[in-house]
């Protein structure tokens, strides 16, 4: 198969909003991984923590 003369490729993967597309995804995914991950590993319990907390502050006033 020739890939460069397909549909495909010609109206698709060789077009300029395509790439920008791309290279913005793919961008954004490399600025959030940390958090994710961050997210992932140990957020959840962070987060939950920090809601407890403000919980029994409020119920000490």
């Amino acid at each position: 198969m020739d890939l460069y003369h397909s549909w495909v490729y010609e109206r698709l993967l060789n077009t300029e909003w395509f790439m920008w597309t791309l290279v913005f995804s793919v961008l954004g995914i490399n600025i959030l991984s940390p958090l994710i991950v961050w997210y992932v590993v140990g957020g959840r319990r962070a987060i939950s923590k920090v809601i407890r907390m403000s919980k029994r502050q409020r119920s000490d006033e």
